[in-house]
């Protein structure tokens, strides 16, 4: 072992790769599983000699310490993300992860075996496992309203809410058929989650007497949040206007504005005027329109005298969508979020977000960009809360039900402006 370099460590590690991606292709989901327990769980008993030897190298090798997690990780992703591309396979995903985790089955009690328990504990200590399990949790189909126990941790939810995906399990597995094989897996969620929503819908406000039975609420949402929710973004939002409406006399705004200061002042108004349309119109002059106006403010001042771009109000855009949507690692932003849905409610939050977002909506790569970085910013909320369980942390779970409602209705497929004739 003295004369086993780093690089025959990569080497081997390659030879892994590789193998496993040979077999990919050929094997069924069931037989890989298998195959996967022989090498890394059990260490004996595998039908190829020459890949079981290279493994004991790499396990006792100086490097395995430090390097084994990202080896077996990255072998569990050369096999995840193939059968992510072909739903049919994908349900593999659950066993395939399931095998790290104790008791584990009965093994010959030799010095590789005992090694690579050894190491697997480590594995199952790691962001790199939490997050496959977070994939497994992804592939299972998603529980009932009513079965979602109030006292699981918010990080268990991450699978409702497919625009999260990308920023919550991709963070460890950076290669293009991972992007690939989660985007495809993203708008398959979205589609499904538009349809049954729209299928929910029309059993609320139509009851159907050809249809039997009940359709069951896709969110965590109350009938009447659910409902609120959708009125709220398809419709009459603020007076005789609707989101679009509003956004659209923006925009056009602002493309005749005699400069960006003048854009900002108009984008105040544009937003506080929410809340003088909310059940509580005089929330603003307490703490938020000044907060807002200095924001404004402090956004790009180096360009107040230029003629307004589009480039510059999408900058604008994702500049308060960071206020608005802070990390709590930043408190003095965190906290106006915090109190907007606490005391105007999550409904209105999101409203208010996505009355930015829909800024951006005539130039569509403008557009997808500011919805990924307002997702991004979720994703970074629930990370820091991930411990918190649903009952602790409701207002959270509220604006991501919203957010997901709000998507659907401004930028799925499904038609639900016949929602405002009931």
């Amino acid at each position: 072992m003295s004369n086993y370099s780093y690089r025959h460590f990569r080497f081997d590690s390659e030879y892994l790769y590789n193998h496993l991606l040979e077999l990919r292709k050929k094997e069924s989901p069931a037989d890989l599983v298998e195959r996967f327990r022989y090498l890394f769980i059990d260490g004996q008993d595998y039908p190829d000699l020459e890949i079981l030897e290279a493994l004991h190298r790499i396990v006792t090798s100086p490097w395995a310490e430090q390097e084994f997690t990202l080896i077996l990780n990255r072998c569990c992703y050369i096999l995840i993300n193939y059968w992510w591309l072909h739903p049919e396979l994908r349900q593999a995903t659950v066993e395939l992860v399931n095998l790290f985790s104790p008791p584990y089955a009965v093994a010959k009690n030799s010095p590789l075996t005992r090694r690579l328990r050894d190491l697997i504990r480590q594995f199952n200590q790691t962001e790199q496992y939490t997050e496959l399990q977070d994939r497994a949790r992804i592939v299972d189909k998603i529980p009932d309203a009513a079965s979602e126990p109030k006292n699981e941790p918010i990080r268990n939810l991450i699978p409702r809410y497919p625009y999260l995906y990308p920023y919550c399990v991709l963070n460890w597995d950076t290669s293009e058929i991972g992007q690939q094989a989660v985007r495809r897996m993203q708008e398959a969620r979205e589609r499904q989650f538009e349809q049954d929503l729209n299928l929910y819908m029309t059993h609320m406000l139509r009851k159907s007497s050809s249809q039997e039975g009940e359709v069951k609420n896709p969110t965590l949402l109350s009938p009447k949040q659910v409902e609120t929710a959708v009125r709220k973004f398809v419709g009459k939002a603020e007076g005789p206007h609707t989101y679009r409406d509003l956004a659209r006399q923006f925009v056009a705004y602002s493309k005749e504005a005699p400069s960006y200061r003048d854009v900002k002042r108009e984008m105040y108004d544009y937003l506080t005027a929410s809340i003088l349309h909310s059940e509580k119109p005089d929330y603003g002059k307490h703490h938020f329109n000044r907060w807002l106006a200095e924001q404004l403010e402090t956004t790009l001042p180096q360009s107040d005298n230029l003629r307004p771009s589009n480039s510059l109000l999408v900058q604008t855009c994702g500049q308060l969508l960071d206020f608005l949507v802070a990390s709590p690692t930043r408190p003095n932003h965190h906290v106006v979020f915090v109190d907007l849905n606490n005391i105007l409610g999550s409904t209105f939050t999101i409203g208010l977000l996505l009355k930015i977002v829909l800024l951006c909506r005539e130039v569509k790569p403008n557009l997808e960009m500011i919805k990924a970085h307002m997702a991004r910013r979720f994703a970074v909320m629930l990370k820091h809360y991930e411990t918190k369980v649903r009952g602790e942390i409701e207002w959270l779970v509220e604006c991501l039900e919203n957010l997901m409602v709000a998507f659907s209705v401004h930028f799925g497929r499904a038609d639900f402006s016949w929602v405002n004739l009931f």
